[in-house]
């Protein structure tokens, strides 16, 4: 229990789910301009003022894993109820404050009041008793199967981030590149067979993501005996989470885009090599997943087919505005995924290599 307390998973999910918040309420970044109203204007308008049901639930779901994370930063329950409260409200503020000088933004204080209520609810299971016991039972299963490096703690955040940049199901499984719809794209290939080049860097990043991110799990298991339970959790997860994506948004003629022979190919050899990586310690697992993930973005680089956002967005039938903004959210932890994930695995061997220095 005493490594689970000097835990920082609450704080790192709060500061993530702070970074979507901010990342969607403000995408694209551009285009600001001052209106030239009263800047606290919003905050007085009649209720509701704007409401859309769409605008609402989500408004009032992204705040509740804020509330909730901010809650559990603070030993002291009361102390940390309040927290995540004050915290919550001045963030939601801020984003509505900014939102104002934004032209395709709308600034509501209902949008504050959904915020309100998301982070209260969530602060308020957070320290009630019978989330305490199933947090507290999360906790122990955290310290079961995984290490108690710091970096573990890291590393349990980024995994379930992962498992987020797979909500996008115009995206092939594991995959790093798209191939994109429309007219074929002209392209110079250094291979005398264009397609087979194609073939390569589709597959072999679907082989390279799929073993970074499974040696990045069992890398930070506790026990080399829960490696075949993590995977199998690992796989099945990230194929269910891609089958509800795509029966949810996508047309039925395009349900099985995120998978194709090329995927199958990748994920093949994918994993039969982390089946064989496994079998050696878990230094050499984290030496390969960052080899891996490097090997991700340098093929990342060679992929020479440019994805069009308004042709991939023709294959969902979701009509939201929001639409548009939840793939940018995809898209921009699935870039930035890597990176964190080789920072963490950089740590872990640099800790390693630390502990097993002679002392002076």
């Amino acid at each position: 229990m005493a490594n689970a307390q000097r835990s920082h998973v609450a704080q790192y999910t709060a500061l993530i789910t702070f970074v979507v918040i901010v990342f969607s309420s403000f995408y694209p970044f551009t285009d600001w301009v001052y209106s030239g109203q009263p800047l606290l204007e919003f905050v007085s308008y009649p209720l509701p003022y704007y409401f859309r049901l769409f605008d609402n639930a989500v408004n009032f779901l992204i705040y509740l894993p804020l509330g909730f994370a901010l809650a559990l930063t603070c030993r002291h329950r009361l102390w940390g109820w309040l927290l995540a409260v004050v915290l919550s409200v001045l963030v939601s503020f801020l984003v509505e404050f900014g939102q104002q000088f934004l032209p395709m933004r709308v600034s509501s204080n209902l949008d504050m009041l959904y915020n309100m209520a998301g982070a209260v609810l969530g602060a308020t299971l957070a320290v009630s008793p019978g989330f305490r016991r199933v947090w507290h039972s999360v906790w122990q299963r955290r310290q079961r199967y995984f290490r108690h490096e710091s970096m573990a703690d890291y590393a349990v955040v980024l995994i379930v981030v992962w498992f987020v940049t797979q909500l996008d199901p115009s995206i092939p499984l594991f995959g790093v590149v798209v191939r994109p719809i429309g007219l074929p794209q002209p392209f110079i290939s250094p291979m005398a067979n264009p397609m087979l080049f194609l073939l390569l860097v589709e597959a072999g990043g679907v082989m390279l993501n799929l073993t970074a991110f499974l040696l990045f799990i069992t890398t930070f298991l506790a026990s080399r005996r829960y490696t075949a339970r993590a995977i199998t959790i690992a796989l099945v997860l990230a194929w269910f989470l891609k089958v509800l994506a795509a029966g949810t948004l996508l047309k039925p003629m395009a349900f099985f885009e995120w998978i194709n022979q090329y995927v199958m190919t990748g994920l093949s050899a994918g994993f039969l090599l982390v089946w064989l990586v496994t079998r050696f310690g878990q230094k050499l697992q984290a030496v390969v997943a960052l080899l891996a993930l490097l090997g991700t973005q340098a093929l990342v680089a060679l992929w020479p087919l440019a994805r069009s956002d308004a042709d991939m967005l023709s294959l969902f039938r979701w009509h939201y505005g929001h639409l548009a903004n939840m793939n940018a959210l995809v898209a921009f932890l699935s870039q930035l995924w890597p990176y964190a994930a080789c920072v963490v695995l950089a740590g872990l061997l640099w800790q390693s290599a630390g502990s097993k220095q002679p002392q002076a």
